[in-house]
């Protein structure tokens, strides 16, 4: 039998199975221990922004809040998607200021957390998701743009940047692994 990248693929699914995604606590927005884990039988989506940054976080932002609002739309917002924005800079990401950052894209609070916590926990976070980010030399973070979707058992099961974050995509991809359910 000779397989085919075509038949790999579909038989693979549509959406790869990229691994576990790591483990995840630090502080929500009310100041709160919080947990990946807590969301396991929902799709969520993580980014990682942080609030001063004047490029890709504000457009990634807004962009997951049109993705919330056809998530709403299709009626799965909440009940069975949730996100994650994780902050890069949790030296000025304080719970206060990162609430003020979700009132300005009227991010649902009580299914879009937005973390910090201890520099040094944060970017222990950070870099178990593969992400880093860095001082530039004028003082600005340098960070890449990744937004993972996780199916409901907590596996990674795309990574998009914002040039790919479109959220009728977004909301097919949900569809996707809601649809395959819960079981290992």
């Amino acid at each position: 039998m000779i397989l085919t990248l075509a038949s790999i693929l579909i038989a693979a699914g549509p959406l790869a199975d990229i691994g576990a995604a790591p483990p995840t606590t630090l502080i929500d927005a009310a100041g709160r221990p919080w947990a990946l884990d807590s969301l396991k039988g929902k799709a969520v989506v993580v980014s990682f922004i942080y609030t001063t940054c004047n490029g890709t976080c504000p457009a990634t932002t807004h962009t997951l809040y049109r993705v919330q609002q056809k998530l709403k739309d299709a009626r799965l917002w909440g009940k069975r998607v949730e996100f994650v924005s994780i902050s890069l800079d949790p030296a000025r990401d304080t719970p206060e200021v990162l609430a003020s950052y979700a009132r300005i894209y009227d991010a649902d609070p009580a299914s879009w957390h937005f973390l910090t916590g201890p520099p040094d926990r944060v970017n222990r976070v950070i870099a178990a998701w593969g992400m880093w980010a860095k001082v530039g030399p004028s003082g600005v973070l340098d960070h890449p743009s990744r937004i993972f979707l996780l199916d409901p058992r907590g596996h990674q099961r795309e990574i998009y940047n914002l040039q790919f974050l479109k959220p009728e995509s977004v909301v097919q991809d949900v569809q996707t692994v809601l649809a395959e359910g819960v079981d290992p």
